[in-house]
């Protein structure tokens, strides 16, 4: 079975003559090279798309919450603006936060909107104290407040080794991701999904030298031009091993 040849054919003084077995299975790795590599492609392409469209929404004028796109995927990085207060005694410290090779922590407050619902809002870096058993001081306006800035929904997944622990017995709290829903029974306030980073030129804010979304689709046209690579040694490689040189008949 593995010597059974599909076919015998001529080429002047070469004989190509595949076996059924390594034959098959060529075919289907290379089907699986060529999967990969159109995978990959089309993940490029669909950054560049990505990347387009959250370059054209940061040229949009803010719009108000209720007018965002219902679909988190549309609704990110669109300019929103806010007007509301700020729950200044229950601000959450994002943990492991670097700033020109410093550690700190984002500042994540709780806002109420005019109409009663609420968001958190992601208002910048602050440096951590010499000693992480001393929390960072920050102030926090208790007065009406119109902001502005941009949405991002945090992961629904955040990898980490043990499940997260809130100790409310001193505030700020720190967090280690923004996880809405167990955000909301600490606060005891129902948040929207979403998370609004301040503009650079909003008030209440601190650094807030975000850092630009990785969006390189070149990463993925290398890793396409690596499979379509293999494929092409792979049927080389099958050519190679199935052709043999004819012994001229004297």
């Amino acid at each position: 079975m593995l010597d059974l040849r599909l076919f015998t054919i001529r080429l002047g003084s070469y004989t190509f003559s595949p076996k059924l077995i390594p034959t098959v299975v060529t075919l289907l790795l290379l089907t699986l090279l060529y999967s990969l590599g159109q995978w990959q492609l089309s993940r490029a392409h669909a950054k560049d798309n990505l990347k387009q469209q959250i370059e054209s929404r940061r040229l949009n004028d803010p719009i108000e919450p209720g007018l965002l796109p219902i679909n988190k995927d549309d609704r990110q990085f669109v300019p929103v603006t806010l007007t509301g207060r700020f729950n200044a005694s229950k601000s959450f410290l994002l943990d492991n936060k670097v700033m020109k090779m410093n550690a700190g922590f984002n500042v994540v407050t709780p806002f109420e909107l005019e109409n009663g619902s609420w968001v958190l809002i992601n208002r910048g870096w602050i440096p951590r104290t010499k000693y992480r058993k001393d929390l960072p001081e920050f102030e926090t306006p208790e007065e009406m407040q119109t902001l502005t800035g941009f949405v991002r929904t945090p992961y629904d997944k955040v990898f980490m080794l043990q499940d997260q622990q809130y100790d409310i017995r001193q505030w700020p709290v720190i967090i280690q991701s923004i996880n809405v829903a167990e955000l909301e029974k600490v606060v005891d306030v129902k948040f929207s999904s979403y998370v609004i980073k301040l503009d650079k030129n909003s008030a209440a804010g601190f650094d807030r030298n975000w850092p630009a979304l990785k969006l390189d689709s070149n990463k993925h046209i290398g890793y396409a031009v690596q499979w379509f690579g293999l494929f092409v040694a792979l049927l080389s490689i099958y050519f190679i091993v199935n052709t043999k040189r004819t012994k001229n008949d004297e």
